[in-house]
């Protein structure tokens, strides 16, 4: 049933466009302390560092539509979260807190020193984390379609997992199928406005969305989000790291309501909202976004 379930998908949410012959994203990686990371890697001499984090059940392949005109400007590192994506975790590695130190673990590696840290989704709370604790490790921070603080605005499927252990327990176990099936149908089309993923990134997605690991992480994370997020949310107003704040007017899942509440608490940030852009916003607001994104590195987060 779920192989019908990827070639529905394929024929009718992935995009008409042609894929390139070569697959930059095609998965590499490298060892970093406990974890493979799954890594894409762009140098560029004289430029600003951007560091790209991933979503849930996405990978760093939600950042292909943006990669080449990043790379016009930016020397770029992206990596798949360990437990997101391509990158293997256990279910105690997982928490905004812990993951946030992987994230100084990667910097280190690759040599990196201060960077602009992009933390969309899941990768909203552990950007934060990195934020409050490693304040001389970043330039500054873009978080969006992701919590940053505790209850958070969210749809009631997600608040029910996020409260209950009863609600995780049938998540992992009897219910995981449907579940698996509902992450897969986010990542291709629920998330989405109008943006259509290319056909790699729907195989990667599926591939993501059915392993028994990834799924049973993804859940645990879930559940550390009431003591994680209480403790980014009492430190909000303490961030010295200018923050932009973009999100999806349109997100049925991370409602936009959120982004209201992290600007009115960070001291130093900007807030865009994106009028027609759902769940994934940095995709559906393509070229919007785009601007945003290299307006604020290249110049206008020294401002803020």
């Amino acid at each position: 049933m779920t192989h019908d379930l990827l070639n529905s998908a394929l024929e009718n949410y992935a995009s008409d466009k042609p894929e390139p012959e070569i697959d930059l994203f095609s998965p590499k990686y490298v060892k970093v302390g406990a974890f493979n990371i799954r890594y894409v890697r762009y140098e560029k001499e004289n430029a600003p560092t951007l560091v790209l984090l991933n979503g849930l059940p996405q990978s760093i392949r939600m950042w292909e539509s943006a990669w080449g005109t990043l790379c016009n400007h930016f020397n770029i590192l992206a990596f798949d979260i360990p437990g997101f994506g391509l990158s293997k975790a256990q279910e105690s590695d997982m928490s905004p807190r812990k993951l946030s130190r992987v994230v100084i673990q990667v910097l280190d590696h690759f040599g990196i020193s201060k960077a602009h840290l992009i933390g969309p989704d899941v990768g909203a709370p552990i950007a934060l984390a990195t934020a409050i604790e490693h304040p001389d490790r970043l330039e500054s921070i873009n978080i969006f379609d992701g919590p940053g603080s505790y209850p958070p605005k969210m749809s009631p499927i997600l608040n029910a997992v996020i409260k209950f252990g009863l609600v995780r327990w049938i998540a992992k176990g009897l219910n995981k199928k449907s579940v698996m099936e509902t992450n897969f149908k986010t990542a291709v089309k629920d998330g989405y406005h109008h943006y259509r993923p290319t056909k790699r990134a729907i195989k990667e997605y599926y591939d993501i969305a059915f392993n028994e690991q990834a799924h049973r992480c993804a859940i645990t994370f879930f559940g550390t989000y009431p003591k994680d997020l209480s403790w980014i949310q009492e430190r909000l107003s303490k961030i010295r790291i200018p923050t932009l704040i973009t999100w999806g007017q349109l997100d049925p899942f991370v409602f936009a309501s959120n982004a209201d509440y992290l600007s009115k608490q960070i001291p130093s940030n900007k807030l865009v909202v994106f009028e027609n852009a759902s769940h994934f916003s940095s995709e559906d607001a393509g070229e919007e976004y785009l601007d945003v994104i290299t307006n604020w590195c290249l110049r206008e987060y020294k401002q803020v």
